[in-house]
């Protein structure tokens, strides 16, 4: 039936090593026809490759939106990264001058700074004064 196979397990029994492939053409590999006709370009000047050229350019035009979108959002991408960065150092920022401006509030501090314009800080704290409706008509306050 296949007689090759026992002549290469006989070379290979008394040779003890693989068998080696015949050098020429025929063992090389060879490119498909169509593929040897785009690297030549022949391809373009068939009769059915010219009656889908709207179809192939429509595909090349989708290529290109594809690779321009991809930019477009890759600039984006960046935008937000930065946007990102920028909204954290802010963060951080208002978190520093917000414990700043509450240790300013303080009613220690706030006596301090008021000692240094001549003020004294009231010991006495306030008292509400009761006052009538007829003692506000004769102090003319309506």
């Amino acid at each position: 039936m296949n007689k090759l196979r026992p002549k290469q397990e006989e070379a290979a029994q008394k040779g003890g090593a693989a068998t080696a492939k015949p050098a020429g053409k025929a063992s090389q590999a060879r490119l498909p026809r169509g593929l040897i006709s785009v690297l030549n370009g022949t391809f373009l000047t068939r009769e059915n490759v010219l009656g889908n050229m709207p179809f192939i350019l429509f595909c090349a035009g989708l290529m290109v939106l594809y690779i321009g979108y991809g930019y477009h959002t890759e600039r984006i991408v960046r935008e937000l990264h930065n946007t990102n960065v920028q909204v954290k150092e802010q963060r951080s920022e208002y978190i520093t001058v917000r414990a700043r401006l509450e240790q300013e509030e303080r009613q220690s501090h706030v006596a301090r700074g008021i000692k240094e314009l001549g003020l004294e800080e009231s010991r006495v704290p306030p008292v509400k004064i009761p006052v009538t409706r007829k003692e506000m008509k004769t102090a003319g306050m309506p």
